[in-house]
């Protein structure tokens, strides 16, 4: 499966605009299916999408460390390699760990991959982002 992430700064709701990409991916002959997280819409469709739909990857898992940890080495396979990066972290809800804490502890997935990659927190190419509410978390990318 393949995940992407749709942010949007429209005043519809995100079921509206959830709703309108799905019908416009099947009228392309892409089965796809959407689900609203924090105020995202994480898309998952079984192929990966045409070009001029330039969604960033995004996955989604638990709030356990481990599983965020795995997960953010499988999205670093879908893109190019870059110089520099940050993670950025928001959460909601109690857990075992800080924010600041979580970033540090899964920067290593990325150095898994990319071991002269450069933690960059001012410009990075590359941002995961990991938005987390209660147990679930929504892991994705912007460069």
């Amino acid at each position: 499966m393949y995940g992407f992430i749709i942010e949007t700064d429209s005043n519809q709701s995100l079921r509206k605009i959830g709703d309108k990409i799905i019908i416009s991916l099947y009228e392309e002959e892409i089965i796809a299916k959407y689900n609203t997280f924090g105020k995202k819409i994480f898309l998952e469709t079984k192929n990966p999408l045409p070009k001029d739909r330039n969604y960033p990857p995004a996955i989604m898992s638990t709030s356990e460390e481990k599983d965020i940890y795995s997960k953010i080495k499988m999205l670093i396979k879908r893109i190019k390699e870059t110089n520099s990066f940050a993670i950025k972290v928001t959460r909601k809800g109690d857990h075992k760990y800080t924010s600041t804490g979580l970033a540090r502890n899964v920067a290593g997935a990325v150095f898994d991959n990319w071991p002269n990659i450069k933690v960059d927190l001012k410009k990075p190419q590359l941002e995961v982002v990991i938005q987390i509410i209660n147990n679930r978390s929504l892991i994705y990318i912007r460069n």
